[in-house]
């Protein structure tokens, strides 16, 4: 047992080490969590706000759609840079030009050509042979056929027949033939040469192994349709006889074929290559130079010249950029000077540090998107979407009020950032959000959320109304900022009433609504209270009677008082026949130990924070249950455990809770043991309650419980005067009335008269 008591004692000492690093580590936790937490929320806002930065040669809070070839502009558009763009009309009329200059292709077929001088030689052979052989006429007409069927009519067989010079002739065929193959019969497409040169085109012979280029007129190309004309020509020039010329026609037509063909695929090539060499028409636009005036009629170049800048690729202002980031680190470190424990007087949870930096970077993201959407070009028409008031409420719920003040202030410097450092909705922002906090009276109930939506309608407009006074030509029109300020405020209202439930269980916070939630005495654990441990239900009733009644007149939060004094002691449900409110007969500490006594009562404040956080207790509340006893000793038992071993450690007998931080913790300490020693008191008149429980505080001052808590001395004596007043109220004597009995003395003499009914 002595090692035992000596084991516990060196584990002690050294938690007691221990403990200052291990605060020292959980800081430095927190603090790089919150640098994580900061560093991501501004790398975000910075990338954000680099991608809103991006523009179109300054056109990024414009839209093509505002403007209208025709139309009268509404204000002033310049270029910011020095900017160069290709006028397409001009420069299409350019290739269109350069395309008619370009000549079409033709090949001129060698194998083809060869080919067909060498058949009609044949043939020219072959008829003179024939000639020769042949004894009459129908004889050369059957050799013919035979060899030629269908080459020539019979008509035209016999005209050659019967000439005289008919050698002449075939020698004539054979050189005028020779010359239209040489010449070359041009093969024209139905289509396909439109866009070219109508006049000219290149014509490719190959000679010694080597293309030969010539650019002939379309009018000097022989086509089969020409033949004709061309045989009576060079008749002529050879001399010849024009009564030859079917009879030429009959010997030359049958073994003429196209051999100057049209080369699409070159064409097109050496089209597209014109094409590709033509410069594009080059139009420069300075910066600063004014492309639409504001009351002028757009024209056409004007339209060009705003389409060119509206697609003349990607630009970014480094100079406003950094300033706005410059200014973005300001607002941070502000807030970070606001939201510390000597400016806001409240030590901020890393869950609420979270809601509010998530609340700072929806407000940002949310103006600086919407600002840069032509509809709400102009400063004032943003007042449909600053949710100033809706974030300003939702935090004053969650958080307090003083932090919410200082959020509206934080909020409007974003606002005036993500606007591109326009006043007016920077000043709506504070004024929506002052508003919007001031008009926040809760009382408990949610309708309260709808009141202060109607009267945020009401005064949001008035707000724009004077900054369009001060601020003429902020706004499209007149009414539409005005609507969309009212139904802003009527909407921040409905939404702080929609999500205010999850951001309640979210951040399990001990809104004004969640607690009056959890005072419910008719909730499933307060009648488990009431039916398993009914003196400590109405021990905790007594004290939440007592530390709301206190919190109130000393100004702390009196409903959180009365939920933590609801709930302190549901640690006890589970060894209920163990506490002295719960016992009926017998008491079972006399089988026990003093010390394991102590253990018993000491961990009920354990299982109490284990059963509430299962309940998903506000936080605050958990705090009261964990603090209610502070770290104060369990003086019975510890005296107890003394009168058998002096060397008794106090810290076996003493409470595993810290002492409260809190007035309200503080005042439900003070609550609870005022509460149970007075049920011990004798007769409690005022002057005895006063002395008694004057000297319960008192101890509580002496064991340094009370130090963390805040409490004056002024508000310990106004605690101590409102504790006095319930307690004699409860405890005051009464009138005894006539014919009023005690009735243990009337149960007694009805046991008599039983009693003696039997006997007789």
């Amino acid at each position: 047992m002595y090692n035992n008591h000596q084991h516990m004692n060196r584990k002690k000492k050294e938690l007691t080490i221990f403990r200052p690093i291990h605060i020292i580590l959980n800081r430095i936790r927190d603090k790089i969590s919150l640098v994580i937490l900061l560093g991501a929320a501004f790398a975000l806002l910075i990338l954000a706000t680099y991608f809103s930065f991006l523009e179109v040669n300054g056109f990024r809070q414009l839209s093509l759609l505002d403007f209208e070839v025709g139309k009268v502009a509404d204000r002033d558009i310049s270029a910011s840079r020095e900017i160069s763009f290709i006028d397409e009309n001009a420069t299409q009329i350019r290739r269109e030009a350069r395309q008619r200059l370009v000549t079409a292709v033709f090949r001129y077929n060698t194998t083809l050509s060869t080919s067909l001088i060498k058949d009609h030689a044949s043939f020219i052979d072959f008829v003179e042979i024939s000639l020769q052989e042949s004894q009459n006429f129908d004889f050369f007409v059957l050799q013919l056929q035979q060899e030629y069927p269908g080459v020539i009519e019979k008509k035209q067989a016999e005209k050659l027949y019967k000439s005289p010079n008919r050698l002449d002739i075939l020698n004539a065929s054979r050189t005028v033939f020779k010359q239209i193959v040489n010449e070359g019969i041009a093969d024209f497409p139905d289509e396909g040469m439109e866009r070219f040169n109508q006049s000219e085109v290149e014509i490719i012979r190959v000679r010694n192994d080597r293309n030969e280029r010539l650019e002939a007129p379309i009018k000097s190309l022989l086509t089969l349709d020409q033949i004709k004309a061309y045989v009576i020509k060079s008749l002529s020039i050879l001399k010849r006889n024009a009564n030859e010329t079917d009879l030429q026609l009959a010997l030359i037509s049958p073994f003429l074929s196209e051999n100057l063909v049209y080369q699409a695929d070159e064409s097109e090539s050496k089209l597209e290559q014109a094409i590709r060499q033509v410069p594009p028409v080059l139009v420069v636009i300075h910066k600063g130079q004014r492309i639409i005036k504001r009351g002028f009629i757009i024209s056409k170049e004007n339209f060009q010249q705003l389409e060119a800048l509206a697609n003349s690729g990607i630009y970014i202002d480094l100079r406003q950029f950094s300033g706005t980031i410059l200014f973005l680190g300001i607002v941070l470190l502000i807030a970070l000077y606001l939201f510390s424990p000597s400016m806001s007087g409240k030590n901020l949870d890393f869950r609420d540090v979270i809601f509010l930096v998530v609340v700072f970077t929806i407000n940002y993201l949310l103006i600086l998107i919407c600002s840069r959407f032509p509809r709400f070009a102009l400063s004032l028409d943003l007042s449909l979407l600053i949710p100033a008031a809706m974030f300003a409420m939702l935090v004053s719920v969650i958080i307090n009020v003083r932090i919410s003040v200082q959020m509206v202030f934080i909020l409007s410097l974003a606002t005036l950032c993500a606007s591109n450092f326009a006043i007016q909705p920077a000043l709506f922002s504070l004024l929506s959000g002052l508003t919007g906090v001031a008009v926040m009276k809760i009382t408990g109930k949610r309708i309260d959320l709808v009141k202060s939506a109607c009267i945020l309608a009401i005064i949001n407009p008035f707000i724009i109304f004077v900054l369009q006074i001060i601020y003429p030509g902020s706004s499209v029109d007149l009414w539409s900022p005005l609507i969309g300020s009212s139904i802003n405020g009527f909407m921040s209202g409905i939404l702080v009433l929609g999500f205010l439930p999850i951001l309640e269980s979210a951040m399990n916070t001990s809104t004004s609504f969640r607690l009056m939630e959890f005072s419910d005495l008719n909730s499933p654990i307060m009648k488990k209270m009431l039916l398993t441990i009914s003196g400590t239900y109405n021990h905790s009733i007594m004290v939440a009677t007592l530390a709301e009644s206190a919190c109130r007149e000393i100004g702390a939060d009196p409903l959180i008082a009365r939920v933590g004094a609801y709930y302190h002691d549901i640690g006890k449900m589970d060894q209920s026949e163990y506490f002295v409110e719960n016992q009926s007969n017998y008491n079972k500490h006399l089988d026990l130990n003093p010390r394991l006594s102590a253990t018993v009562l000491r961990s009920h404040v354990k299982q109490g924070i284990e059963k509430a956080r299962q309940l998903r207790l506000p936080r605050e509340v958990i705090d009261i249950i964990s603090e209610h006893h502070g770290n104060s000793l369990i003086a019975y038992f510890y005296n107890e455990a003394k009168k058998t071993n002096e060397e008794v450690n106090p810290e076996d007998f003493t409470y595993p809770g810290t002492p409260p931080r809190t007035r309200e913790s503080a005042v439900v300490m003070l609550a609870d043991v005022v509460e149970a020693a007075c049920r011990t008191l004798e007769k409690p008149s005022v002057p005895r309650l006063e002395k008694f429980i004057g000297e319960l505080i008192n101890n509580k001052i002496a064991s340094h419980q009370l130090e963390n808590s805040e409490l004056t001395f002024r508000e310990i004596g106004i605690i101590t005067r409102t504790f006095v007043n319930i307690l004699a109220g409860y405890y005051h004597s009464r009138i005894e009335y006539p014919n009023q009995k005690d009735p243990d003395f009337q149960d007694a003499k009805y046991k008599d008269t039983i009693a003696k009914g039997k006997k007789t």
